[in-house]
């Protein structure tokens, strides 16, 4: 269904507009995402996520909530220019963990949809739960976002790879070992990084306080 939309709709002026100004690839994101939206929403029982309070939670798990049974499930529509070297950002490990935690959520499905614009606009589609592909994904304590490995993952979904049968348990294992052993490797790093500063403040008594700009490199 969305694949043959954006097979009939890449040639909107919607979509055209964006790609031909700066920053195509943010610019043409944030219509498709908006649209893709759109389109779900009309094609199927759909939510957005709420608060407590009643409002519309602003950084929802998911860009839509799809009825599946008795429950919802969230829905990452991610979007943009193909990138053999990239690493999006897909969601923060943390809430990802807590969501599975309190038993919210049981898959996380990314939505995937990538464009190229040279020299003809075309386009893929690909619909996975991210909780069955954790092989091609990677994660930096420092901003706490789990990211996706595209060249890896582009190339075994083109192969056929099928994804290990984990139970659910198993997958939040797998997570929980991939956010405490980045949070091991970030703990060390501001160690050493406390380690520097306190070595250069024991030091900074020691020498009459000149400022020497000589070392930097200025542009007018």
């Amino acid at each position: 269904m969305t694949d043959r939309h954006w097979r009939n709709h890449r040639s909107d002026i919607g979509f055209t507009e964006p790609i031909t100004g700066k920053e195509p690839g943010h610019r043409m994101a944030e219509y498709v995402d908006d649209r893709t939206t759109a389109l779900l929403k009309i094609e199927f029982d759909t939510r957005h996520e709420a608060t407590e309070t009643g409002f519309l939670r602003k950084r929802s798990m998911g860009d839509v909530w799809l009825r599946s049974g008795a429950m919802f499930n969230p829905i990452n529509i991610k979007s943009g220019l193909r990138d053999p070297a990239g690493q999006p950002n897909l969601v923060a490990m943390q809430k990802l963990l807590d969501y599975l935690f309190r038993r919210w959520i049981d898959s996380y499905y990314l939505l995937i949809i990538k464009f190229s614009i040279d020299p003809a606009v075309t386009h893929r589609v690909v619909l996975v739960d991210l909780l069955d592909w954790l092989e091609f994904v990677t994660y930096d304590a420092g901003p706490g976002q789990i990211m996706l490995r595209e060249a890896d993952f582009y190339r075994a979904h083109d192969e056929g790879y099928r994804p290990p049968t984990r139970t659910i348990v198993e997958k939040v294992e797998t997570l929980f070992r991939m956010f405490e052993a980045q949070l091991q490797v970030l703990f060390e790093n501001r160690r050493r990084r406390l380690e520097r500063q306190h070595r250069l403040l024991e030091e900074f008594p020691g020498t009459a306080f000149v400022v020497d700009q000589s070392s930097m490199r200025f542009l007018p």
